[in-house]
């Protein structure tokens, strides 16, 4: 009975999120407009975006951040804010999949996300069962992470002579390349399990009110410790991608990544504070940034300009998101 009495707002919360224009979706919605708008105006007026190798750029960058980033959209709407190890955990896969390729391309996937799982359940397991800090928590294991990778490596770039060329940079159709199916099944995957898996509904009622989720007898701990494996083996598995494209594995590849999830995913309009947004939010987060991105890329403006204006979008989403935070209590 004290169940099914407290799930009730849970619920009706749930519901009304589903709005495009409703305060838990405007940000959401408003995302999708611009990059459409941003889109249209750049074929129009920015030489060069128009071209078929431009849009496989532009899909190749939203890809690899983009499946990042639908696993750590799990974690955020868990209530648990981010994981900051996605970039150790990419980096160290491409360098277990590079050292594996010589067993099969098969069998080196399957290990190197099996190496996500391991990694993503201890950190989970800190933070969901032993009820540790997230941030410490995950701070303290990409260190770790990068140590043991960089002790594995020898600080040397790992190579295999095994081609993975048609996973890497191969193409579907021209300008489409074949990651994009990747990232479309990773978006389905974790989608169909945070709206449709009664853990993942778990999830995301623990993120809108940990205290009462508990007390509702929810699984709270197992939902932060499969939305932490999930997120880890999301990461992995851009590892594996990022490494197919030349078949070798360092400790920079994947360097940046952790900003670059979590400025999609709040971008994307997925709530700071947990409990609200959905998985494409943050897969329509990495895509706007891609398009920003090529733009300034071809505009020429440098590095430190397309910084500047990457932050400035995700403060102006901190802040938007913080005032419909506000207007949602």
């Amino acid at each position: 009975m004290i169940r099914s009495l407290s799930q009730k707002p849970f619920l009706s919360r749930l519901t009304s999120s589903s709005l495009a224009f409703s305060p838990t979706r405007i940000q959401a919605t408003s995302v999708r407009i611009a990059t459409a708008i941003v889109v249209v105006i750049a074929c129009l007026a920015v030489d060069g975006f128009a071209t078929t190798q431009n849009l496989s750029s532009i899909l190749f960058t939203t890809v690899s951040i983009g499946i990042a980033a639908c696993g750590l959209a799990l974690v955020t709407i868990s209530g648990n804010l981010f994981m900051l190890s996605i970039s150790a955990i990419t980096s160290i896969s491409t360098i277990v999949f590079a050292s594996l390729l010589n067993l099969g391309i098969p069998t080196a996937i399957v290990l190197t996300l099996a190496v996500g799982v391991i990694l993503g359940a201890i950190q989970g397991g800190a933070v969901g069962v032993l009820k540790t800090n997230p941030i410490i928590t995950t701070i303290a294991a990409s260190s770790i992470i990068t140590g043991i990778a960089s002790w594995v490596s020898g600080g040397q770039t790992i190579t295999s002579s095994v081609s993975v060329s048609w996973l890497g940079v191969g193409h579907v159709y021209s300008g489409i390349p074949n990651q994009i199916f990747v990232l479309i099944g990773v978006l389905l995957v974790c989608e169909f399990y945070l709206s449709r898996m009664r853990l993942g509904r778990e999830t995301q009622l623990n993120g809108i009110n940990p205290t009462t989720a508990k007390f509702s007898g929810l699984r709270v701990g197992r939902a932060v410790l499969v939305a932490y494996i999930i997120a880890s083996v999301t990461a992995a598995l851009t590892g594996v991608l990022i490494a197919s494209q030349t078949s070798q594995g360092n400790l920079s590849l994947g360097a940046g990544l952790d900003f670059s999830a979590i400025a999609a995913v709040l971008v994307g309009g997925v709530a700071i504070t947990g409990g609200h947004g959905r998985i494409a939010d943050a897969v329509f987060g990495a895509l706007f940034l891609s398009v920003i991105g090529n733009v300034l890329l071809l505009k020429g403006f440098s590095l430190d300009i397309q910084l500047m204006v990457k932050g400035a979008v995700v403060l102006i989403s901190v802040v938007f998101g913080a005032l419909l935070s506000r207007k949602r209590k």
